[in-house]
């Protein structure tokens, strides 16, 4: 929310006014009172105005304005005003300006100085955030209102007046939108067959809106104008909103929206340039292409929350202009113009090129059981290319063989026919979606897909310009940036547990950063005269280059002042480089639109994962290549829009093994090369005997079998999710399309389950030494098992077995493996560690009898349940904790009911003891009994301690209780008498 005190204003411009001063916050007004006859009137009033708390409130913006009030001769006359938006306020130290002066200027009269000083507290406030008022200074310190003007670091105060000029061309693929009842009325009546949209564009910036004409029934609608905005530079409002609107007289909606960050597409350093885009196409996402009359994604094309599906994309770009306002002919009007522009010649955002993408589904599982079980298919789509719902009507753009540059495509209408309308080589033009599949059971949450040997595959032909410097340039930064997250996490871990020597793997990580450097550096200063470059391409790569460069020397010097007493600073330093860099490797200039995956059963869309293309995209050099690009990735599908949100978005609705590989057509002939080996490609009837032609679905003839252990020891710290502040928990592993569950331990955060789980005869398919160095993840889900019905999930965990092959011996250092923690999630925040080991081990001819040994006893009090054996579970000592209790202090009102006769429970590993019960709160806050003591066994490796909870509660009448409050302490070691 956002919070605004108006304190008092200085310097009006004006004779004999009374002032009234107005904030406006996104759509909501508040006035403050009227000062009669002044010049600095004081009114220290609260406007409190509170936001929704969605992501996008932090771009509306904040419009202060101070107004000749409201009597007879001059009602309403506009004295001066200031705007920022609401996150550049959220940006500031402690998300906050406090007494700062704004500066007052006219926005009618560009000419004019300033028009006086505001004086306000403006702080804006997100969970969990809370205010600090920052002490009082002595008054005479904020009458200088010249050293407190409220502007963000960085900012000149005196800004000057800039024209913003954003030209909009044209744009392709809108969705056929208004095909509702009335169409098909009209279109029975009248025989009318014309596109059903249509369109213009509309700006937000700082406030002012503008639109473009309107183009009547147009798909493909060309529009050739520019928008020009008139604002203070810099600028306090970062994004400048761009939205396609179908115009309609009862119901205007947009179909897609795109926000541009001035922060990207301009540098305020002394070498930089200002804000410049394009000429650029941008693509705009949005809910999926399922024309019913109320869409309910509809928020998703107004930019709030993940597009889930392409809507269309725009050619547009963007000028910044200072003015220079001492000129006599300068238009000094600060309303939005609406002017026509010069078009642009089709070839300047790149050369049309042909790209070709690859799919193939090797596993789908962990499908919720929600969906029923009608059959089940994949859809992949880029852009409209692929889209069965409506992308079959679309003309496609085909180049004609002749090449040459100019305007010769032609439209082809895409039958559903199989007639042979393809290339020299007989090829097909696409076949986007897996055959339909019934799901088959794996336990009471979840289906799988029977995909086996036969693994089926999609191949997408697709027309882009060619524009793939920016996304290389974008992928070599996020690879370096990944080895440095990667280093990074490695270094800490190690300070974690306390492993020697954590400043040699710190200077080993900065070696390699200042390496990936210069690797850009030479890279990147490739094809630089490329004539599709636009001036923020040209831009962008001199600045890139600049910081990387600077970047690279800065990591070499900090490696010689890595000492094991400078380690901590050193580390906060290479963070930052880490934030700098993903925020470089950010590309605002799109290319080629995004993939996405969606699940539809029985022909409805259920759930999609949305791939960025980069990340798929091809290349040559290795460094330039996307991150997943030929490679077996695990994908989570989730639940579009709202649906999505919150609890509902924690459930996975199936788990993907994807392959995918996206490159120009003609460099596709290792396009199945990361594939795990030992198949045979099975190809339509007309692809037979053409070896460049794709396959439809692959056929494995080498499988191998293994024997999974899950060695499940303990979990802690995890979610309290009953009200008692404790939780009933039991582990759930997923491995392939087999489930197993551990056994439930009743009322812990901390369960110690010391359970062996096996799964046996698990068929993995490809050969043998791939499953060694890559084997598949391990899916582990943690629920609190309720006394009434089903179990509430509490996070979950992801893990890689240790491996072993027939030939390989059990033996150290590989074997037995050693326990290790696992972070578990929950949604996106971290709900405690899994402690466990996992070995998956070959299954030879000979079947289970060459394998180690399970001896456990299936002792009689725990059935037939397996410990974990004795070389992996830790070895127990006894350990006696003791506890002095003295007294409870400061507790809150618990469901505004006070705490009268509160206790305090201690557990660890399970035991643990409660305090004396204290009677009478109010009259005496302290314990009777002072210390107590219980005896723990626990493991002789400090590391492996499980933390000690400390929980208050409140003896409420009939034996029930409610907590106050907990504790965890995290580790015991510094308790240890020694």
């Amino acid at each position: 929310q956002v919070s605004i005190t108006i304190i008092e204003a200085r310097q009006l411009v004006g004779l004999n006014m009374d002032p009234v001063v107005c904030v406006e916050v996104g759509e909501e007004k508040k006035y403050t009172s009227m000062k009669e006859s002044t010049n600095c009137p004081y009114y220290n009033e609260v406007g409190l105005s509170s936001g929704h708390g969605k992501q996008s409130d932090l771009f509306s913006s904040l419009d202060f304005q101070v107004i000749h009030s409201k009597n007879l001769l001059r009602s309403g006359t506009l004295v001066g005003s200031f705007k920022m938006d609401v996150g550049t306020v959220y940006t500031q130290p402690e998300h906050q300006f406090y007494h700062k002066w704004a500066i007052l200027s006219d926005p009618e009269d560009l000419t004019a100085g300033l028009k006086g000083y505001l004086k306000c507290d403006i702080a804006v406030l997100g969970k969990g955030d809370n205010i600090k008022t920052p002490h009082k200074a002595n008054e005479t310190d904020e009458d200088d209102i010249e050293g407190n003007l409220l502007l963000p670091d960085g900012v000149p105060p005196e800004r000057q007046w800039a024209r913003f000029y954003i030209k909009i061309y044209r744009a392709e693929g809108l969705p056929r939108m208004n095909t509702s009842i009335m169409a098909n009325v009209k279109k029975a009546l009248i025989g009318e067959n014309k596109d059903l949209v249509d369109p213009y564009v509309q700006v937000v910036f700082a406030g002012q809106k503008g639109k473009t004409s309107i183009q009547k029934s147009s798909y493909e609608p060309l529009w050739n104008e520019q928008i020009v905005f008139t604002e203070m530079f810099p600028p306090l409002c970062k994004r400048i909103k761009i939205q396609i609107r179908d115009s309609d007289k009862v119901n205007d909606v947009a179909i897609g929206t795109h926000f541009i960050d001035l922060r990207k597409i301009s540098n305020e350093g002394d070498k930089g340039f200002l804000p410049t885009f394009g000429p650029a196409w941008v693509n705009m996402y949005g809910s999926t292409r399922n024309y019913t009359l109320m869409d309910e994604h509809q928020e998703l094309n107004e930019g709030l929350g993940e597009g889930v599906s392409f809507r269309a994309r725009l050619l547009m770009s963007l000028a910044v202009e200072i003015l220079d306002t001492t000129n006599p002919e300068i238009n000094s009007s600060t309303e939005v113009q609406v002017e026509q522009a010069t078009s642009i010649a089709d070839n300047c955002t790149g050369k049309m090129e042909e790209f070709f993408l690859f799919g193939a589904f090797l596993e789908a599982t962990m499908i919720d059981r929600k969906i029923g079980d009608k059959p089940i298919n994949f859809e992949v789509t880029i852009g409209n290319y692929g889209n069965q719902i409506d992308g079959m009507t679309k003309p496609v753009l085909r180049r004609k063989k002749d090449g040459g540059e100019g305007d010769e495509e032609e439209s082809e209408l895409l039958q559903n026919s199989s007639e042979d309308e393809g290339d020299e080589d007989g090829e097909l033009v696409s076949v986007s979606s897996s055959q339909p599949v019934k799901p088959l059971v794996t336990d009471r949450n979840y289906f799988h897909l029977p995909y086996f040997e036969k693994k089926p595959c999609i191949y997408i032909k697709s027309w882009w310009q060619d524009q793939r410097r920016r996304l290389y340039n974008a992928n070599i930064m996020d690879k370096i940036a990944d080895k440095l997250e990667e280093g990074l996490n490695d270094v800490q871990e190690m300070i974690k547990t306390e492993k020697p020597h954590p400043e040699r793997r710190l200077r080993g990580v900065l070696e390699e950063l200042s390496s990936g450097c210069l690797r850009f550096v030479t890279l990147a200063d490739k094809d630089q005269h490329h004539s599709s470059r636009t001036r923020l391409d040209r831009e962008r790569l001199k600045s890139c280059m600049r910081e990387l460069e600077n970047m690279g020397q800065q990591a070499t010097t900090l490696r010689s002042q890595v000492k094991k007493n400078t380690m901590k600073d050193k580390l906060k330093l290479v963070q930052n480089f880490l934030q700098k860099l993903r925020f470089l490797a950010d590309e605002p200039q799109h290319t080629i639109p995004d993939i996405f995956i969606w699940m539809m059963s029985n022909n409805k869309r259920i759930a999609y994962a949305r791939i960025p293309s980069k990340d798929i995209l091809y290349s040559i050099v290795d460094e330039e290549m996307g991150k997943d690009c030929a490679k077996v990735k695990t994908i989570f599908l989730k639940l579009p829009g709202k649906r999505g949100f919150g609890p509902a978005g924690w459930t996975v609705q199936a788990k993907m093994e994807m392959y995918l590989w996206l490159g120009l057509n003609k460099q596709r002939k290792d396009f199945l090369s990361g594939l795990p080996c030992g198949f045979e490609e099975k190809k339509t009837t007309r692809g037979q005997n053409l070896p460049s032609f794709p396959p439809i679905s692959l056929l494995y003839t080498k499988k191998q079998v293994f024997q999974l252990r899950a060695h499940m020891y303990q979990a802690r710290s995890l979610f309290a999710a009953d009200s008692s502040g404790l939780s009933d928990p039991f582990a759930r592993v997923f491995f392939n399309s087999q489930s197993q569950c551990t056994e439930v331990l009743n009322e812990t955060l901390c369960p110690t389950w010391d359970q062996l789980l096996v799964f046996d005869n698990v068929e993995l398919y490809g050969e043998a030494h791939e499953m060694r160095d890559d084997p598949p993840i391990i899916v582990i889900e943690i629920y609190d098992q309720d006394t009434v019905g089903k179990a509430d999930f509490m996070g979950r965990t992801f893990a890689k077995p240790v491996v072993k092959m027939l030939d390989e011996h059990y033996c150290p250092p590989r074997f037995p493996p050693q326990l290790e923690y696992y972070q578990i999630y929950r949604g996106n925040s971290t709900a405690g560690d899994l402690l466990a080991a996992f070995e998956l081990l070959q299954i030879g001819p000979g079947g289970k009898s060459d394998l180690p040994p399970i001896d456990g006893p299936t002792d009689m009090d725990r059935g037939p349940i397996l410990p974990v054996p004795l070389g992996i579970r830790p070895v127990l000592s006894k350990y006696r904790v003791e506890i002095l209790f003295w007294g409870l202090r400061d507790l809150k009102r618990v469901n505004l009911a006070q705490v009268d006769r509160p206790r305090v429970d201690i557990e660890c590993a399970g035991k643990g003891v409660q305090s004396a019960l204290i009677q009478n709160y109010k009259k005496n806050p302290n314990f009777s009994t002072l210390v107590k003591w219980f005896e723990v066994d626990l493991p002789e490796n400090e590391l492996l301690h499980p933390p000690l909870n400390i929980r208050v509660v409140d003896c409420r009448a009939f034996g029930r209780y409610t907590l106050v409050g907990s504790n965890t302490v995290s580790s015991l070691r510094k308790f240890i008498y020694r």
